[in-house]
């Protein structure tokens, strides 16, 4: 369960644009809970991504080990899903000049109104 964390140190790992910008020390008493397991943090991950189409957020823990240890998560995440796109791009056939990440349709399909 999550606990709130009054006199202890408190670290923020900042994502934006899916990539971690910053792990910071917090200078005050955070007024919320922090997220006590992996399960939790995942949990707040999982609904930042279905609610924003990202993972863009805020992500609070009270030691420097585990904000570093997701924060390097964070960034294997993002680093094997532009992996998988380069080689879904590498992959396309020669003279195919079109690539839709975001929906399942045949590569050598256009999308609607495209040339």
């Amino acid at each position: 369960m999550a606990g709130l964390c009054a006199m202890a140190e408190t670290y923020v790992v900042i994502v934006k644009n899916n990539l971690v910008t910053a792990i910071e020390r917090l200078s005050e008493p955070l007024d919320r809970p922090i997220p006590k397991t992996p399960l939790e943090v995942s949990t707040e991950l999982a609904d930042n991504n279905h609610r924003n189409g990202c993972i863009d957020g805020r992500y609070y823990f009270e030691d420097t080990q585990r904000a570093r240890i997701f924060a390097s998560l964070c960034l294997e995440f993002i680093k094997a899903l532009v992996e998988k796109r380069l080689a879904m791009i590498e992959a396309l056939p020669v003279g195919s000049a079109v690539f839709r990440a975001d929906d399942e349709r045949d590569p050598d399909r256009a999308a609607p109104g495209a040339r």
